[in-house]
């Protein structure tokens, strides 16, 4: 390829935003160059590097979107420590297909047991799979509810909670809210079930 038309296709790739495609040309040609690839072969090579990017991109993304309070994957859980939990069934939950199905899920149990820890887990495997999730506590999401009330954003706040596809609310029940804290919270239980349907 000539320098102009090498020119050109810079250009171009920077136009489409494809920044990956840009990194990663020159040494992609020398590889085709080298490897006599088809033009599809290496169309293919270089167009897997910047959807990887982008994959990669976007879970990063969603994962900072979430604000779990501390990342906490499901291969860090101790299992063992808790010998009455189905671990089949909490693998199983790893797929998502519940958030697919628009079913709940509830952990309880004391104190210390592990269930902000699964919730998380479950929270980032569903960032994993393009899921947009919130991690957020009862009384964190009341309070917020109430000042987006107060300040006349309660409609925003509503519809912004709505678009997630997964909603974890921990600590619910743990540190008593007031009752209009309680039917806001409702209200964001029953817009997400709406939306969800769907």
């Amino acid at each position: 390829m000539n320098a102009g038309m090498n020119a050109l296709l810079i250009e171009n790739l920077k136009k489409l935003r494809l920044s990956t495609m840009i990194r990663n040309l020159e040494s992609l040609i020398r590889q085709a160059k080298q490897e006599q690839l088809s033009y599809e072969e290496f169309l293919l090579n270089l167009s897997e590097a910047e959807v990887q990017t982008r994959q990669e991109n976007g879970r990063k993304r969603r994962l900072r979107e979430a604000k779990f309070p501390i990342l906490k994957p499901m291969e860090t859980f101790k299992f063992d420590a808790a010998p009455e939990l189905d671990v089949r069934l909490v693998k199983e939950l790893s797929n998502c297909d519940y958030v697919k199905k628009s079913r709940n899920i509830i952990f309880v149990g004391k104190s210390g047991t592990g269930k902000t820890h699964l919730a998380t887990a479950l929270g980032m495997e569903a960032c994993k799979q393009g899921i947009r999730a919130r991690f957020v506590t009862g009384c964190g999401l009341a309070n917020e509810l109430i000042e987006a009330r107060d300040e006349k954003l309660l409609g925003r706040v509503v519809k912004r909670y709505a678009g997630y596809g997964l909603l974890i609310i921990d600590e619910l029940g743990y540190v008593p809210f007031s009752k209009e804290g309680a039917q806001l919270i409702f209200q964001i239980l029953l817009n997400a079930t709406k939306e969800n349907r769907s």
